[in-house]
């Protein structure tokens, strides 16, 4: 008689099954902790914040599929190996749910914590670990488990392939193979300086000599009299300077907005990449810095580090340039920070302190210094965007006062005597690279660019300084009528010999005086606590017309006009256009970029 032996149960089937809810529990955390407040992810449309979470799931559940294959060989023996991959995720789940709440609501977290401190997470990550590990292995899963994991992983099949067959390969519509480009490839750097103000600078004519060597340099520059900022947060307006966009084309407004689509490839650094470039930034992490942008195929080097990322990269024959792939990333790199900080492998890195305390920050030396070591070092034309951050306020610093200590009187916390400071000190720094360019002979072989983000106290409506210092000081002299951040792209891309791509919306200084009835037009950023439909990140649009400033506060339906201070170039008060039109203008822009303007009355 034939006996047939007892199925024997699959030994990988429960530890598959866990590691797929685990990869998608995970998923759905981070995905609910960035739904639920100010990011790139909660201001997408329903059904594509729907596609990220079950294509995060997805990649994450495939990842640790792979994991377990591996250790399907050795599981045979050891059983208990099977169950280290959804141990593992749910024990990072839960370190990093336990540092959103605590971060959250006490500023306290695992990127604030140094020294010993450190070991208090690392026990209780090994302690979370070992916990779920011997859980994980009595675990019985209902019969239907199987179904529920097969269904998700479905679903985010279905997601991938949506994402993939849709994708495009974005280029910046740049031949370099072109026979009418010029032969030119001098070394550009742009020297921005966070938050300066024209009125503040003694190049343009402020009382106080705050500024003796912007003074000399603008002799041999071609100098904006009357130049504006698009933005008035640092990301919105260093992502206007790059890509030669205003910020409701690309829709990045302020942190964490990111560029998406072809905005992600159509930019300055793409195409001097193209060229034969060596691309480099230097600014401030998170804030000025391309890979949070997500400003691709630009920058060889982002704040001291390559810019290459391997997650990225290999999502990319999948995903493209998708929120997807970004989300999948910024998960990643959430986990993988905070596990190699609280094993004393790398420091976590806190944004906020990066940005406002100036002892946890690059210094504005250091900048110095890094800026001469790869103009040294480079053995090809070499493009340098860096940011110095003494300026910024509230808390302004220098080399020789420092930085004061916090105060809650907000008169105090911007020092008016500190900002001066702070403007000498990123002159002297100015003067440090002009000597080293003209000592080593490469002054006559760059181009060198003094610019900033945005005015003081994050202002909109003052004149900002904006020169242009060429090579053996050619196009020197002024442009009086106003002048915008975003015709830096297409003026260095016309001293280069390159056609301005259609994309680009500024206008090459080169060309001669713009015209007096040009229309700037600038967003201010509000409140992360006040981002809310229908206008989101936007506080208010500005139009500037020669001298004089219109506003629409989009939050408040208030409405408000002045006159720029110490503006050069003014119009007679009857040539300048009635409120109304210009209201109707704004209108007309918002409704451009597809937002509800209903809330907005007609008239002012």
């Amino acid at each position: 008689m034939n006996m047939r032996a007892p199925k024997q149960p699959n030994v990988l089937a429960t530890p598959f099954n866990l590691a797929v809810l685990a990869a998608y529990f995970h998923a759905f955390m981070e995905w609910l902790f960035f739904v639920t407040q100010s990011s790139s992810l909660s201001l997408l449309p329903p059904l594509e914040k729907g596609r990220v979470l079950f294509i995060t799931g997805g990649i994450l559940a495939a990842a640790l599929t792979v994991l377990l294959l591996l250790l399907a060989l050795p599981a045979r023996k050891w059983k208990a190996l099977a169950y280290l991959p959804s141990a593992l995720m749910l024990a990072v789940t839960a370190l990093v749910m336990l540092d959103n709440f605590t971060y959250t609501l006490f500023k306290l977290g695992i990127v604030t914590t140094s020294g010993a401190w450190r070991i208090v997470y690392t026990i209780v990550f090994i302690f979370l670990f070992v916990w779920i590990f011997r859980r994980a292995q009595r675990q019985k899963l209902w019969k239907r488990a199987s179904l529920l994991t097969l269904s998700l992983l479905a679903v985010s099949t279905v997601g991938i392939l949506t994402v993939t067959v849709s994708r495009q390969p974005y280029r910046t519509g740049f031949d370099p193979q072109s026979p009418n480009l010029a032969a030119k490839r001098p070394n550009i750097i742009v020297l921005g300086g966070d938050g300066l103000s024209a009125s503040y600078l003694s190049a343009y004519d402020f009382s106080e000599d705050t500024t003796p060597f912007l003074a000399e340099l603008v002799r041999s520059s071609l100098v904006a009299e009357n130049a504006f900022p698009n933005a008035s947060s640092t990301t919105a307006s260093t992502a206007s300077a790059l890509t030669g966009k205003e910020p409701a084309e690309v829709g990045v407004y302020r942190y964490p907005d990111i560029l998406n689509k072809e905005d992600s490839f159509e930019h300055l650094p793409g195409i001097l990449k193209e060229m034969g470039y060596k691309t480099v930034e230097i600014g401030a992490a998170y804030y000025v810095d391309a890979r949070k942008l997500n400003l691709l195929n630009g920058f060889d080097i982002v704040n001291n580090a390559s810019f290459a990322s391997p997650w990225l990269e290999a999502l990319r024959p999948l995903l493209g340039n998708s929120p997807s792939a970004y989300f999948i990333e910024l998960v990643a790199e959430r986990a993988s920070a905070r596990l190699l900080h609280i094993f004393f492998v790398e420091e976590m890195e806190n944004p906020f302190e990066q940005v406002n305390d100036p002892h946890a920050r690059m210094t504005d030396s250091e900048r110095v210094e890094e800026i001469i070591r790869l103009l040294e070092d480079s053995d090809r034309p070499i493009f340098i965007f860096s940011h110095f951050m003494n300026t910024h306020g509230p808390h302004f610093s220098s080399e020789t006062r420092g930085s004061p200590e916090e105060s809650t009187n907000e008169s105090e916390e911007w020092d008016a005597e500190q900002y001066k400071e702070a403007i000498r000190s990123f002159d002297r720094h100015v003067k440090d690279i002009y000597t080293y360019l003209a000592e080593s002979g490469e002054l006559e072989n760059t181009i060198l660019v003094i610019y900033t983000d945005h005015g003081y106290r994050y202002a909109v409506n003052q004149r900002i300084p904006l020169v242009i210092r060429f090579p053996n000081g050619e196009h020197a002299g002024s442009r009086k009528n106003n002048v915008q951040v975003i015709d830096l792209p297409p003026t260095l891309l016309d001293y280069l010999g390159i056609p301005q791509p259609e994309w680009m919306t500024g206008a090459s200084l080169l060309k001669g005086e713009p015209s007096a009835a040009r229309e700037i037009v600038s967003i201010t950023a509000g409140s992360p606590k006040k981002i809310k439909p229908p206008f989101y990140q936007i506080k208010s649009v500005q139009v500037i017309v020669c001298q004089k400033w219109y506003v629409l506060n989009v939050q408040e339906n208030a409405w408000k006009t002045g006159t720029v201070s110490g503006h050069t170039a003014k119009c007679e008060d009857a040539s300048l256009p009635p409120e109304d039109q210009i209201r109707q203008k704004i209108l007309a822009y918002l409704e451009k970029y597809g937002y509800d303007i209903r809330s907005l009355s007609p008239s002012p």
